[in-house]
């Protein structure tokens, strides 16, 4: 069994073998997206570089993952309850395996309020989408505060710059997420966990957790946030 409130650098195809099963309270996750066309303003103005900038950012970590994952994650699941963020392009699959394993689910959403503006031939990209499965006997907490299926903010590019992260999701919202659908003491655990803000919710909400993240760099940013650091070295006494 990995150790808890540890965040492991690794891959998580070969990790999570070592989780036992039936241990785990909660799956957390925002696994790679997998995208079939990632296109965005042409030209050479301002706007068309940030874009571009953006895209090319994407492209490094936008490429899918191996779906047999998903065998593990309802192994070390004590029963599905699980939370995954991903792509438009990922949604049928996640369906269709987790309905075909017998779980609710929902379609929840982070509605941005000032998106990057698409201008080619494409619906401004100004949703992302969380699943959230549950197999029955799974129990949500109380809270009219916690029960809403969409979230609006404007995009979180304070935290990007702060870890170093384009992908980062809200804190808020993570924790919301985690309130509603585990409790205290309970075992999150997220194998994809990039700048650490599903181990930093669980550890404010008194949550055990195990983390797995495979590329150095956000590993180090993921430990660093934990000790109200930034990946610029700066430290805060605010938590994170």
């Amino acid at each position: 069994m990995l150790e808890l409130n540890k965040i492991y650098l690794g891959d998580c195809y070969e990790l999570i073998k070592q989780i036992p099963d039936k241990s785990i309270d909660l799956i957390y996750t925002d696994i790679p997206y997998l995208f079939t066309n990632i296109s965005g303003k042409k030209g050479s103005d301002g706007l068309a570089k940030r874009i571009k900038k953006m895209m090319n950012e994407l492209k490094d970590i936008c490429n899918g993952i191996d779906w047999k994952i998903l065998d593990d994650f309802v192994r070390v699941m004590k029963k599905i309850n699980c939370f995954i963020w991903c792509s438009k392009e990922q949604i049928p699959y996640l369906l269709e395996y987790f309905r075909g394993k017998g779980a609710y689910f929902e379609i929840l959403t982070w509605n941005k309020s000032n998106p990057a503006p698409m201008t080619n031939n494409v619906f401004l990209p100004d949703i992302e989408y969380c699943l959230y499965f549950r197999e029955s006997g799974v129990r949500l907490n109380d809270g009219y505060h916690l029960k809403s299926k969409w979230h609006t903010s404007k995009i979180n590019q304070h935290n990007k710059a702060e870890f170093d992260h384009p992908t980062i999701k809200p804190l808020e919202l993570v924790k919301r997420h985690i309130s509603h659908a585990s409790r205290e003491n309970d075992l999150v655990l997220d194998m994809f966990i990039g700048s650490g803000t599903t181990a930093v919710a669980a550890a404010e909400l008194g949550r055990q957790f195990i983390g797995i993240e495979i590329d150095p760099r956000w590993h180090k940013v993921a430990i660093d946030r934990l000790n109200n650091t930034d990946a610029r070295g700066q430290i805060s006494f605010i938590p994170r």
